[in-house]
């Protein structure tokens, strides 16, 4: 798990007031209520010249004894995001705040399954070029026999 997605996983369980976290396989003997915070699926989302954008959408599930009990879980989080404008903090690894901020699309909830809803989250970071020095055409043979 990167720093973005850790940050945003503390914070769901902080907004949520959820102890317990699953980020690999959710065990039979879960505990309620939990969050499933699963790794951020990615997308290319643009490029220019030095640079690319990346879009990432991680799909949370909250758990809890109800259906009710998980929506209302999912939706504090939910407004916890908006009430902080959608600029959240990323954190560094012992749990100090890095001075950055990710900015996430509005988030969205809804009830999965029976004591189970999903919250997603989505946003995108902008990735630099490195410039790489690409050999002549002639060199790989292009062109060869039109000298």
């Amino acid at each position: 798990m990167d720093q973005y997605e850790s940050s945003l996983a503390r914070i769901c369980l902080e907004l949520g007031g959820i102890s317990v976290f699953y980020e690999d396989n959710v065990p039979e003997d879960f505990a309620i209520p939990s969050l499933y915070f699963p790794p951020a699926e990615q997308a290319p989302s643009g490029s220019a010249l030095n640079s690319y954008q990346l879009k990432y959408s991680i799909y949370a599930k909250v758990f809890a004894l109800t259906r009710r009990e998980a929506g209302e879980l999912a939706g504090k989080i939910v407004k916890g995001i908006m009430d902080r404008q959608c600029r959240l903090p990323v954190f560094n690894e012992d749990g100090t705040d890095s001075g950055m901020i990710i900015k996430l699309d509005p988030p969205a909830s809804w009830i999965v399954d029976e004591g189970m809803a999903q919250v997603t989250l989505t946003y995108r970071l902008v990735k630099s070029i490195t410039s790489v020095e690409l050999p002549a055409a002639s060199s790989v043979g292009i062109n060869k026999y039109y000298d």
